[in-house]
């Protein structure tokens, strides 16, 4: 009987562990998700910097903090040109030139061709464009940007360009897209969102093996 007797116990404790396990989860998931997301309140500042990558969610944000007052400049470092990109851009008349298209896009939605510019050779990575974007801001003077992503993006971002700045004295703020629907509370409920999040904690594990961000700083 004793192997019984401790098959039973065995198999109440795994109950437990699955019950508290359930119970728990969506807690700590929604920690996990949380702590990708940094939000703050809009400030004006000398410009509004758009990061590549979701380029729609995220120009919609900032063509509403243009509209808001919160800047009269926009900018956004170049795309890395993909092979043949020349090619394909000449035999479309243009008409797949992303400058082009987003110049359109941006002046369509109220923003004048003089408030918005591309800055840079091309970038690959948030890194790169925090690089692209000092140079940008030592060449002109100015002191303060504020910074327009995705909410799954904003963390790394900010950290990325507080730690590429931090010896320029430049005030950054941060501004995640409401237009981005990424959600926090349930991300594993969807794929894409699922994917985004495994994705964006490696990159945050690259970023503090390489130097690009302090790793205390993620937690304050």
């Amino acid at each position: 009987m004793k192997p019984f007797r401790f098959s039973i116990k065995i198999s109440v404790a795994l109950a437990l562990v699955a019950i508290s396990l359930f119970l728990v989860y969506p807690y700590l998931f929604k920690k996990i998700g949380y702590f990708l997301v940094i939000e703050q309140e809009p400030q004006k500042a000398d410009l509004i910097v758009v990061l590549n990558g979701r380029d729609t969610e995220r120009s919609l944000a900032a063509v509403d903090l243009y509209k808001q007052g919160y800047s009269n400049h926009i900018v956004m470092a170049r795309g890395s040109k993909q092979p043949e990109s020349d090619e394909l851009s000449k035999r479309a008349a243009n008409n797949l030139n992303r400058k082009v298209f987003f110049q359109r896009t941006i002046e369509a939605m109220g923003v004048p061709e003089k408030s918005f510019e591309f800055i840079g050779e091309g970038v690959a990575s948030t890194y790169d464009e925090a690089l692209t974007t000092r140079d940008f801001l030592k060449k002109n003077g100015y002191k303060s940007i504020l910074l327009v992503t995705s909410k799954w993006h904003s963390k790394r971002a900010y950290l990325t360009f507080t730690a590429a700045l931090k010896n320029d004295g430049i005030k950054i703020f941060i501004q995640p897209s409401k237009y981005d629907a990424f959600n926090p509370d349930a991300w594993w409920k969807k794929r894409n969102d699922a994917e985004l999040v495994f994705e964006e904690y490696v990159k945050l594990i690259f970023y503090i093996v390489m130097f690009r961000i302090n790793p205390v700083e993620m937690f304050n």
